[in-house]
């Protein structure tokens, strides 16, 4: 075929393209009014009080998949991004005035490009949308095109998304998946350690008995506060011998945010402890929700370590959640080995991003790069690691 007629048919095209878009968005929006469709966004300080009547509807009726989608949470999290200069936008889709979805995401500055992430990153550790049971594509999908806004971002970077998310599907059509991971779990209706892992556990339990007797407890609502600073001062001193970096462990903005989790009776928050004598050898911070045990974060006490503090408490833990009648106890991501060890099955996580204009696509690049930068960083000794991370903060 000749070009001249080719590049003539192409500039034709070029010519009605913005029309055809036109009216495509025309269709979409006749076809949301045709289903009784409204999307309302509420941006700022007060987004998440505004939508909060519509988040507990959603949540009451169970649209809240893992308790990092709880208003409770969004809460917290939304002080620590206003505080950190970043701006919370939450998306409420509603058929015939009644809430079916709701997108909360904050948009901020990721490595110098505006962009688009959920609410409560890099504090959750699981991304999803909150959906009704009667939620359906088409709201999710409303939903989508409100929150990823090119007015608002250069890119969408949407982290930790479970494969079973209610916004999974909808993410493998609109965005790229990056940095692929496993969150193991421990179904509790499976027995507790017998034969060689329960004799283990028992020498483990005898050793730290030489320094005093073995005390577990768990914590909760204000009782929790102390035993939550705790636990954070002990992780991150850990972290900070090892030159590893955190947005969460060592931020005042985002530990702030666990202590008002931690306060709040509808926040789920538990600190469970385990002290031989007068000291705290192993501790973990979780959130509980809807029957399942979410391992938040675990630190040990260095001069116990080769004692197993941690395997002993995370059995007592466990022991814990079968005597409340919980069905999981989950690890969250990444699938570290003592984690794959101690599983009894695990679900595919992973990061999504998209480009929403061109400066995004350079965005995007440096996300993709991530995984690989990190393993530079962790080949490094931990020295360098933590002289690195000193300039850093410097």
């Amino acid at each position: 075929m000749p070009m001249m007629p080719v590049l003539a048919e192409l500039g034709t095209i070029a010519d009605v393209l913005p029309e055809i878009c036109a009216s495509l968005v025309a269709r979409g929006r006749l076809q949301a009014r045709q289903f009784g469709l409204s999307v309302a966004v509420a941006t700022g300080a007060d987004a998440v009080a505004q939508a909060a009547p519509a988040w507990r509807l959603i949540e009451d009726a169970g649209g809240a998949n893992t308790p990092f989608q709880t208003l409770a949470v969004a809460e917290a999290a939304s002080r620590a991004h206003v505080a950190q200069g970043e701006t919370p936008r939450i998306v409420v889709v509603r058929e015939h005035d009644r809430p079916v979805a709701i997108f909360p995401t904050v948009t901020a500055t990721w490595n110098g490009f505006p962009a688009i992430r959920f609410l409560g990153d890099p504090l959750i550790q699981y991304g999803d949308i909150l959906a009704a049971p009667e939620a359906r594509d088409r709201h999710l999908a409303a939903a989508w095109e409100a929150a990823a806004d090119p007015a608002f971002g250069r890119m969408v970077y949407l982290r930790k998304v479970r494969a079973d998310a209610r916004i999974a599907p909808l993410l493998a059509r609109e965005t790229v998946a990056l940095n692929p991971q496993e969150a193991p779990f421990v179904a509790l209706d499976r027995p507790p350690a017998q034969g060689r892992a329960a004799r283990e556990l028992g020498r483990l339990r005898r050793r730290l008995a030489q320094h005093g007797d073995l005390r577990f407890e768990v914590f909760a609502a204000d009782a929790a506060l102390a035993p939550l600073r705790e636990a954070l001062a002990i992780k991150g001193a850990w972290l900070a011998e090892r030159g590893l970096p955190s947005k969460v462990i060592g931020c005042t903005d985002w530990e702030d945010a666990l202590a008002r989790l931690a306060a709040d009776p509808r926040g789920g928050l538990r600190v469970a402890r385990l002290k031989a004598g007068a000291a705290t050898v192993a501790i973990e911070i979780a959130l509980e929700h809807r029957g399942a045990w979410y391992a938040f974060l675990g630190a040990t006490v260095p001069r116990f370590a080769k004692a197993g503090p941690g395997h002993v408490q995370m059995a007592d833990t466990m022991d814990h959640c079968r005597a409340r009648g919980h069905a999981l106890y989950d690890l969250l991501a990444p699938a570290e080995p003592y984690k794959r060890t101690m599983g009894t099955g695990s679900v595919a996580v992973s990061d999504h991003a998209a480009a929403l204009a061109t400066t995004g696509r350079l965005a995007l690049l440096l996300v993709q790069s991530k995984p690989v930068l990190k393993q530079c960083l962790d080949a490094l000794p931990s020295r360098l690691r933590a002289a690195l991370l000193a300039m850093r903060r410097a």
